[in-house]
């Protein structure tokens, strides 16, 4: 067998076990959404650089700035986000 053929055996298998983990951690997470705990968010605005999907915003109110969600639909709780989040601000919680 070819060192080139391995390489290739390689590194279609990493491919594919990366695909398929992230489908299943999607699946998994498919009746969640993300939610803010607005008292622990300082703004940082680590979450929202994070975000793939672009969930997340950051909105202005009469108490400050702070982060929200704005678009929940697109949400796939996938969890990065909250890996980013060192205030425990964020969570995941079941859809309505």
């Amino acid at each position: 067998m070819n060192i080139m053929n391995v390489a290739y055996i390689g590194v279609g298998t990493l491919l594919l076990l990366w695909i398929f983990g992230n489908l299943y951690r999607r699946r998994k997470n498919w009746n969640k959404v993300i939610c803010v705990i607005a008292s622990n968010c300082t703004c940082c605005g680590r979450c929202l650089k994070r975000c793939s999907r672009h969930v997340l915003a950051s909105v202005r109110n009469e108490t400050g700035t702070q982060v929200a969600v704005k678009y929940p639909d697109k949400c796939t709780a996938c969890g990065d986000c909250l890996s980013k989040c060192k205030f425990d601000a964020l969570k995941l919680v079941e859809r309505i």
